[in-house]
């Protein structure tokens, strides 16, 4: 059995569509159907219900998917020892990363450490830290960036770079004239959040507890489930906002928003670097954390 009709199989589950996956992988959709045939074929069973509008396992497709996503793991990882004995730096890097470093920080680095290894083939899944961190553990994703400290147990945690929020305001705000702000002028603007359970929410209301203010102190009209929904809120002039700067930078570039600095108060965070330290290291996968972490 040729072992991509096993990603193809993964595939199709995944998008529960022989013609999504074909786009996917990049083939027509008769090489697809040939290849779930042929894996059906061999093991004597439907793996696969094709009757309704989406694509759904039997319940031997289940037991196969499950055997088959372990098998495609090991064959990496039988590639990535072999390179290792090597010295080579080449094959799958899977990375997962929460919003702000998934977004805006490591598609950069990604890219720079692709120019220099340029026969790596890299993977990047943005979800929350809880989601990244499980599917670190579950080794689903070999490195995770995340932006709250993780409890250790069995994952090594590095500061990755400090996550500067910066005040942001329509151009035409009366504040953005000004030359610095207090937390008490803040206090009386209309104020968009991003949702609970956000990072950056939660680091706003971790640095108004050390001044001995809450969120309830801010005039919030709304929260919104993502950085870019703050920053278009932010420049339709419903609301002020605190972000990661690495965030508003474009928008400050091209002029739709503005910024002005704190008095005496600083709201930031560190991201950090995480994976799992039983688990065995390649070779690229050790060249990526040295690159990432500037080492």
């Amino acid at each position: 059995m040729n072992i991509s009709y096993f990603k193809t199989f993964l595939t199709v589950v995944e998008k529960k569509s022989f013609s999504e996956a074909a786009k996917a992988l990049k083939l027509s959709q008769p090489a697809i159907s040939f290849q779930i045939q042929s894996i059906e074929k061999e093991y004597g069973q439907t793996l696969l219900d094709r009757s309704g509008v989406r694509v759904q396992l039997t319940e031997a497709g289940k037991i196969f998917y499950n055997y088959a996503k372990q098998i495609l793991k090991l064959n990496r990882v039988l590639s990535e020892s072999i390179d290792e004995l090597q010295g080579v730096v080449r094959g799958h890097l899977v990375l997962g990363a929460s919003t702000i470093p998934g977004e805006y920080i490591v598609p950069k680095i990604l890219g720079q450490f692709i120019r220099k290894f340029p026969d790596v083939e890299p993977a990047l899944e943005i979800s929350d830290t809880a989601e990244i961190l499980k599917k670190i553990e579950e080794h689903e994703i070999d490195i995770g960036f995340v932006g709250a400290p993780p409890e250790p147990n069995n994952l090594q945690i590095e500061k990755f770079v400090t996550d500067d929020l910066i005040l942001i305001l329509p151009p035409n705000h009366p504040l953005a004239s000004k030359e610095s702000v207090t937390i008490e002028e803040i206090l009386r603007e209309p104020f968009i959040l991003r949702e609970i359970g956000s990072g950056t929410r939660k680091t706003i209301e971790e640095t108004l507890e050390k001044h001995g203010l809450s969120l309830e102190n801010l005039n919030e009209i709304m929260d919104l489930g993502s950085t870019q929904a703050v920053l278009t809120g932010v420049e339709a002039g419903l609301g002020i906002s605190i972000i990661s700067k690495c965030a508003a930078e474009k928008a400050l570039v091209l002029g739709t928003l503005k910024t002005v600095p704190f008095k005496n108060i600083d709201f930031f965070r560190d991201l950090y670097l995480v994976f799992d330290k039983r688990r065995f290291l390649t070779r690229t996968q050790k060249e990526f954390i040295k690159f990432a972490l500037g080492k």
